[in-house]
């Protein structure tokens, strides 16, 4: 799907989870993560409310933390299935030019992970309420947590849904992306896995798939993203809400917006 890296020296491989924010991204990029010889990097300076854009002083510097633990490898000092193979990065990034330029410039596999938009209001109204109301997609404040669950899916869908509409017709329109979904995922965890390694031509093996899977189902990443699994939430969002976002569809009619479980 990508060439090699044009990078010199730059002869190991990135993957991109370009992600909607509740989309099941920390489950996917931990699982890629925990692939032999595959670590988890940050290529952004800050998160919070940011968009996260990618850097490429950032990108440098996690193929140059690349280069060091192959060095290690040929010394000796890390065995067989810890040969540095790749690195993986989260981030909720629309495609822009300047994405795309980094990606075919740097060798990056690039996965759009999208999500049914009603399941994801639900969880986004979650999130808010008991973890934090920090988000790139709408501006919330602190003072909006205690609003009744009607207002916020409310503000959610007048505020939020644009930029996820955003965000999911810029990667549409990617001619190069691995797309998968949320629902995907959940049901086919190792067939999906297996799917975004073929198509960025990536090292893989059956036997290190299930191990990594086994990996993030337990442990601190398992207890982070427990409800990973859960779909059909967004039942709750009523009729004149669905409407409102069908409306900001309408004008896109050469997008296919099933992905998001908007038919």
């Amino acid at each position: 799907m990508t060439s090699a890296p044009a990078v010199p020296g730059a002869n190991s491989r990135a993957v991109l989870v370009a992600c909607m924010p509740k989309s099941g991204s920390t489950f996917l990029s931990a699982a890629l993560a925990s692939l032999p010889g595959y670590r988890r990097e940050h290529i952004v300076p800050s998160y919070a409310r940011r968009e996260q854009e990618m850097s490429e002083t950032e990108i440098q510097r996690a193929f140059a933390a690349t280069q060091t633990l192959r060095r290690a490898f040929d010394q000796g000092e890390l065995v067989s299935p810890q040969r540095p193979r790749a690195w993986v990065a989260q981030l909720h990034v629309k495609h822009t030019h300047e994405t795309q330029t980094l990606v075919d410039r740097y060798g990056i596999v690039p996965v759009c992970l999208v999500r049914n938009i009603y399941d994801i209001l639900v969880s986004l109204r979650d999130h808010f309420v008991n973890d934090s109301p920090l988000t790139a997609a709408a501006y919330v404040e602190e003072s909006m947590v205690g609003w009744d669950e009607e207002r916020m899916y409310a503000f959610l869908v007048d505020m939020a849904v644009p930029w996820y509409l955003h965000f999911y017709v810029s990667w549409a329109k990617a001619e190069q992306k691995v797309l998968v979904t949320y629902e995907d995922l959940v049901a086919d965890p190792p067939g999906e896995l297996r799917r975004i390694l073929k198509a960025g031509q990536l090292p893989w093996n059956s036997e290190g798939i299930a191990e990594a899977l086994e990996k993030v189902a337990g442990g601190d990443q398992g207890k982070v993203r427990r409800n990973v699994g859960t779909t059909g939430r967004g039942a709750v969002i009523g009729p004149d809400l669905r409407a409102r976002v069908e409306s900001y569809c309408n004008y896109y009619p050469d997008v296919d917006f099933r992905p998001l479980g908007i038919a």
